[in-house]
């Protein structure tokens, strides 16, 4: 006996398929993101000052500008908090990392309502270490370096899901002089509002 398809299945493979998601041709789109920040290399396991992180939580805001149907520029803030590893923390210490990043997303494919896309950005990054003994206590100059990100823009009218993870790469000077490579992955899910 055949079974007909469901009607809503008719409509998401429709919608998958067919339709573009109308969030991708605004003018501008302000993208809201929380997250993880995971060290990793020698920010997470070497022993050098600053160095032996810990996990903590990630927040950012950014607008992304469509230029065409595969590219657009993205600013965005970011903030990535990380735990510090007893050895160079006291108990329950922190770090902060505060900056901006500004690239261009390229978008795969077009045409449908899941998109996937990669980010590529510069980004700038100062680290407040008020947790580290002397001389490297307080608030390290701006590092550059870069970003890179993967993720699925899923669209509708009027509100955008985005899950994606970034890799991060910045080196700022701890105010004790010493070079700090933050290098750090970011899982995490965006909201994104077009206008």
């Amino acid at each position: 006996m055949r079974r007909p398809l469901p009607l809503f299945s008719a409509v998401l493979l429709y919608a998958a398929g067919a339709t573009s998601a109308v969030a991708q041709d605004a003018p501008l789109v302000l993208d809201l993101t929380g997250g993880l920040s995971i060290p990793v290399s020698s920010f997470a396991e070497g022993t050098a000052p600053g160095e032996g992180a810990e996990q903590g939580a990630a927040f950012g805001v950014g607008f992304t500008l469509p230029r065409s149907d595969r590219i657009a520029l993205y600013l965005g803030f970011h903030q990535h908090r990380f735990d510090c590893a007893p050895a160079e923390c006291a108990d329950g210490g922190t770090y902060i990392a505060t900056g901006f990043d500004v690239g261009l997303r390229f978008s795969l494919v077009t045409g449908h309502m899941a998109v996937p896309w990669i980010r590529l950005a510069a980004a700038t990054t100062s680290l407040e270490t008020r947790d580290l003994p002397a001389p490297n206590d307080g608030v390290s100059n701006l590092g550059w370096g870069m970003e890179a990100a993967v993720g699925v823009y899923v669209g509708w009218d009027w509100i955008a899901l985005q899950p994606m993870v970034g890799y991060s790469a910045v080196t700022p000077e701890l105010p004790g002089g010493e070079g700090l490579a933050l290098r750090y992955l970011t899982p995490s899910l965006g909201i994104s509002l077009p206008f």
